[in-house]
C-alpha cells in the first residue's frame, strides 16, 4: 500500500501526500487531468466543489481490473502475438503463472487502492464539512461510497480467494481495509467475510445517498449502485438480494438498446454513453487487449446463432477464419468495464431462476434476447425445464457480457455451482492448465507491496 502511495506522490508532485492529493480537488474534470495553472497546485479542498471535482477525476475513478480478463478462457492469443506482448506480465498472467509480476508490480493492485484512498480522502473531508448537508453533500458523499466499494469488489475478487458458498469465509484471507487516508496506518488483511462485509456497507450506503440519476454516466447514481450490489449478491450466493437490485436498477434506469437499430457490420457500432451503458468505464490499458492475433474462443464463437446481432456487432472474422472481439460497448478501442444493462437482466434472471421463479426468469431473459436478435427472426424461448433454462442463461452471460472481466467472477463461483472444467491454454506446444477452485483464482498480491507493508501473501 506504502508502494502505491508513494507512486501516487512521484506522480502528483515531490509535495507531501495527502497535500498533494489535496491539490488536485480543483483541478480534475472529466475531460482533463492536472490542467491548472501553477499558482493553484497548492489548493486545499474546503468546499462541495473541490470534493466533486475530486470525484469526477475520470482517470482515477472510471478505469477498472484487467488481469482476471487476460486469465479468463474467452479469449487466446497465437504464439507469434503471445511473443510480441509488450508486459511480461500479460504473458505471465497469460498462462497462470504463479509468480505473474515479474517486475514486482501489478497495475490493478495500485490502481485500485488508489481508488480506495481518493474515495477515503473525500470521505474524510465531508465528514469534517460544517456547512449544510444538503442533497448536493449526500450525493458526493453516496458517491464516495460507491468508488470504494466498487474499487475493493474489484479487488477482491481479484487478489482474494472466491467467496465460498458452503462457509468459513471469516478463516479465509481477504483484502486490506482502508477506512482512512492516513499513509502511516499499519496495514494488515481482513478475512474474507469482513471484507465482503464492508463491501456491502459501503454499496448500501450509497445505494441510500444517492440520487436516481446522476448525469454524466461516468458519475455513480441509485440505479447503478443497485447494479453493482446485483453483482456483489450474484457472487456471495444472495440470490433473492441479486434478483430485487438488478429489477430495482432497470426500473430506475428505463432506457434499452435495440441492436436491430444498430449498424451492426460497422467497426464500432456502439457509442460512448449510449442507451445500454448506466455507468461508464473502461478496463486498464494493457496491449493484449489490443492485439489482433488475440482471438475469441471457438466454443464461444460457436453458441452465437446467425439471427443473432452480437456477433456481427461485437466481432470481425479474419482471413484464417477466427475472429476479434472489435466492437466494444465503450464505443473506443478499450473494452467496456461498466454497468450495462444486459447485465442487469442477466443478474436478475439468473438469481430468479436459482429461487424457483422460473415463469419470470424466463420473461426478463426473453426481453432481453429481443433485444439482440434479428426481429424478423425472433422467436420467445418457451417449455424450458429449470435446469434448460439456467443453461440458457449462463450461456447468454458468456455471449452478452464478453470482454470485460466479469468472466473470472463468473468462473469463481460457478465452479462451486455447477461440474467446472479445467480452464487450459497451449503456448509454443506447452501446455498450462488452471484447475477449478485453484488457488491461482486468487492473483497474489504484488511482492513490493508484501515487501513494503509486510501484510500476508495469498497461498
Amino acid at each position: 500500500m506504502k508502494n502505491i502511495l508513494e507512486q501516487i506522490k512521484q506522480k502528483k508532485g515531490r509535495l507531501a501526500l495527502l497535500l498533494s492529493c489535496f491539490c488536485l480537488f480543483g483541478l480534475m474534470s472529466c475531460e482533463e487531468f492536472l490542467d491548472a495553472k501553477p499558482n493553484q497546485s497548492l489548493v486545499v479542498p474546503k468546499t462541495l466543489a473541490d470534493v466533486q471535482s475530486l470525484l469526477d477525476n475520470t482517470n482515477v475513478f472510471n478505469g477498472q481490473a484487467t488481469l482476471p480478463s487476460i486469465a479468463s478462457e474467452e479469449v487466446w492469443i497465437s504464439d507469434a502475438g503471445y511473443a510480441a506482448l509488450s508486459n511480461p506480465i500479460e504473458q505471465a498472467v497469460f498462462i497462470w503463472s504463479d509468480d505473474p509480476y515479474p517486475s514486482g508490480f501489478s497495475g490493478d493492485w495500485n490502481s485500485l487502492y488508489e481508488q480506495v484512498f481518493y474515495s477515503n480522502v473525500a470521505l474524510e473531508v465531508l465528514e469534517d464539512f460544517e456547512g449544510e448537508q444538503s442533497e448536493f453533500y449526500q450525493t458526493l458523499l453516496g458517491s464516495a461510497y460507491f468508488y470504494r466499494g466498487y474499487a475493493y469488489l474489484q479487488l477482491v475478487s481479484e487478489f482474494a480467494m472466491p467467496y465460498q458458498k458452503a462457509g468459513g469465509n471469516e478463516s479465509l484471507l481477504g483484502i486490506v481495509l482502508k477506512s482512512t487516508a492516513d499513509v502511516n496506518e499499519e496495514l494488515e488483511r481482513a478475512n474474507l467475510q469482513e471484507s465482503y462485509d464492508q463491501i456491502d456497507a459501503d454499496l448500501t450506503r450509497a445505494v441510500e445517498l444517492l440520487p436516481e440519476n446522476n448525469m454524466p454516466k461516468t458519475r455513480p447514481s441509485k440505479a447503478i449502485a443497485l447494479g453493482v450490489l446485483s453483482r456483489f449478491y450474484l457472487s456471495t450466493f444472495q440470490y433473492t438480494l441479486a434478483a430485487q437490485s438488478a429489477r430495482e436498477a432497470l426500473g430506475i434506469y428505463t432506457d434499452r438498446l435495440d441492436f436491430n437499430e444498430l449498424d451492426v457490420d460497422a467497426r464500432r457500432p456502439f457509442t460512448r454513453f449510449d442507451e445500454e451503458t448506466l455507468f461508464y468505464s473502461t478496463l486498464f490499458s494493457y496491449s493484449y487487449l489490443r492485439s489482433t492475433q488475440v482471438f475469441v474462443d471457438s466454443a464461444l464463437m460457436d453458441l452465437y446463432e446467425e439471427v443473432d446481432l452480437r456477433k456481427p456487432a461485437f466481432f470481425d472474422e479474419t482471413s484464417s477464419g477466427n475472429f476479434n472481439y472489435t466492437g466494444k460497448l465503450s464505443g473506443a478501442t478499450q473494452n467496456f468495464g461498466g454497468i450495462s444493462v444486459g447485465e442487469l437482466y442477466l443478474n436478475a434472471s439468473e438469481a430468479l431462476v436459482r429461487t424457483g421463479k422460473d415463469e419470470v426468469a424466463l420473461s426478463m431473459l426473453n426481453e432481453l434476447i429481443s433485444l439482440r436478435h434479428q426481429s424478423e427472426a425472433w422467436m420467445p424461448l418457451s417449455e424450458l425445464s429449470s435446469e434448460e433454462l439456467l443453461e440458457r442463461i449462463l450461456e447468454e452471460r458468456r455471449k452478452e457480457l464478453i470482454g470485460r472481466g466479469l468472466r473470472w467472477m463468473d468462473l469463481r463461483r460457478l465452479n462451486q455451482e455447477v461440474e467446472a472444467e479445467t480452464l487450459v491454454r497451449v503456448v509454443n506446444g506447452i501446455r498450462y492448465e488452471l484447475a477449478p477452485n485453484s488457488p491461482r483464482y486468487a492473483f497474489p498480491i504484488p511482492m513490493d507491496e508484501i515487501s513494503r507493508s509486510g501484510i500476508v501473501q495469498n497461498p
